[in-house]
């Protein structure tokens, strides 16, 4: 256990040089990410749901990343089948996690979408055949626990999950799909890996708004000035200050330095957002997050 508290510690060091600079881009970046839900909320008063955020926000940025992705072809070509399954599946969690947080309780969407290590763990035995170690066996257990608890306990037998839970879920469950075929692709630039997503937003939340048509709210110049500054500031902004930071340190030293994400979630939506935590959500959220860094760990142990 000392050890773990020795790479924990040496995961959040900041020396005083360059090296300091991936660190605190994905700190800047969690950040971003883990105030998402401010802007969203805003926005979802003006009449936004999830899927017209995809139609609006996520295609401007989409249309900055066409070519960026494009001018990388000769580089991902060998393996473009894997860059359309990153696309499909963050653009999915995109979706599901944009929509969840809009309709739900910030901090419970946010520990049900923190299910990674569980769903990581997983699909890194049954895809990539890794093997399935005691720390990571405890990370799944404590994740399944922490899940457990914040549903209600045994209530979660008699009762259906809530739409909003099952695309916080879903958002987890798909972002770890993005992680397991990351570690696949070898060849794909971390630019295109980054903005890939972007792309197929907006025709997947087309097919979502057809299958749920909902009508486009009449929004002022401002808003619409609003919903630009949001594309190009914060989504396109995390998204640099994440795909810089993760080019250039260790995966398992970036995953512990992103849980800031779920940290500044919960603090921001009980200060901002006024709301409550229920005991269960502070044990469940815990569970999670010790989890998380176990698995994080792990990896930094291999």
């Amino acid at each position: 256990m000392g050890n773990y508290f020795l790479r924990l510690r040496s995961a959040l060091h900041i020396s005083g040089d360059s090296k300091n600079l991936p660190v605190a881009s994905i700190l800047i970046g969690a950040v971003f990410w883990g105030l998402l839900w401010w802007p969203l909320k805003f926005f979802a008063q003006a009449g936004l749901t999830g899927n017209l955020m995809g139609l609006t926000a996520y295609a401007m940025v989409g249309i900055v990343a066409l070519p960026i992705v494009w001018r990388q072809r000769k580089l991902w070509h060998e393996e473009w089948l894997l860059l359309l399954l990153i696309g499909f599946f963050f653009a999915i969690a995109n979706i599901t996690f944009t929509t969840a947080l809009i309709k739900g309780e910030v901090v419970r969407v946010m520990l049900l979408f923190y299910l990674l290590p569980a769903w990581g763990a997983l699909g890194g035995v049954l895809i990539l055949g890794e093997k399935l170690t005691k720390q990571r066996c405890i990370a799944i257990a404590l994740s399944l626990a922490g899940v457990f608890i914040i549903m209600g306990g045994s209530a979660i037998l008699s009762q259906p999950f809530s739409m909003v839970d099952l695309m916080a879920l879903i958002a987890g469950l798909c972002l770890s799909a993005t992680g397991v075929v990351n570690k696949k692709a070898v060849k794909i630039p971390m630019a295109s890996r980054s903005f890939i997503p972007f792309i197929f937003c907006p025709p997947l939340a087309a097919l979502a708004s057809y299958f749920v048509p909902v009508p486009m709210p009449e929004i002022g110049l401002i808003t619409w000035g609003l919903l630009a500054c949001f594309a190009f500031v914060w989504l396109f902004g995390a998204t640099l200050f994440c795909t810089y930071g993760l080019a250039n340190i260790e995966a398992s030293r970036a995953s512990i330095l992103q849980v800031t994400e779920l940290f500044v979630a919960i603090i921001s939506a009980t200060l901002i957002g006024g709301e409550i935590l229920e005991m269960k959500e502070y044990i469940g959220g815990a569970l999670i997050i010790a989890a998380t860094l176990i698995e994080a760990l792990e990896k930094k142990a291999v």
